[in-house]
């Protein structure tokens, strides 16, 4: 369809300047029925100009959403990881498996913070994406906003972990809708 719209427009606009130029070369009595003949071609070339304008605005408005849904599931993945990755960092520590030092453990609860400010940007902007996908995203939002009080910051890491697993693993398997 692309190639052959402006291909179809030469072919009309060719006609047109050709019926023009015979107009002015050869005046005689079949003069009204060349100039309704360039009047219908220039009337289709308008419609087919018009039409290949539409098609190619809705083209680019589609790319353009796409683009813009594909950025912000792949922000919100990419928070989600940090996080993930963060969460068993201190989890490690936590249960003693893994052992460190006070200032890499104020740098990886910075870089949690960071990711989920980042999460939180991507949940924003993540209405526009399929409802479901935006929905767990929001979900998990609204989960690690509104925790519940826990007896220990194991119970606090384990928790976190799990629903941001948990999100992470239904968000990939997701990724098709987009």
């Amino acid at each position: 369809m692309r190639e052959s719209v402006p291909f179809i427009l030469g072919v009309l606009l060719t006609t047109a300047a050709a019926s023009i130029i015979g107009l002015f070369l050869t005046p005689d009595a079949s003069q009204t029925w060349d100039i309704l003949k360039l009047s219908v071609q220039g009337i289709g070339a308008l419609v087919f100009a018009r039409l290949g304008v539409v098609w190619a605005v809705e083209k680019f408005k589609s790319e353009k959403r796409w683009e813009r849904d594909a950025n912000t599931f792949s922000e919100a993945l990419a928070a989600l990881r940090e996080m993930n990755r963060a969460n068993d960092i201190l989890w490690d520590d936590e249960t003693g498996a893994r052992s460190r030092s006070e200032q890499s453990l104020k740098d990886v609860g910075e870089r949690w913070r960071v990711a989920k400010k980042q999460f939180e940007a991507a949940a924003a902007r993540s209405v526009f994406l399929p409802k479901e996908i935006s929905s767990i995203i929001l979900q998990l939002e609204a989960d690690l906003a509104n925790q519940p009080t826990h007896d220990s910051w194991a119970d606090s890491i384990e928790h976190e972990g799990k629903l941001i697993l948990d999100a992470l693993q239904t968000l990939e398997r997701k990724i098709h809708l987009l």
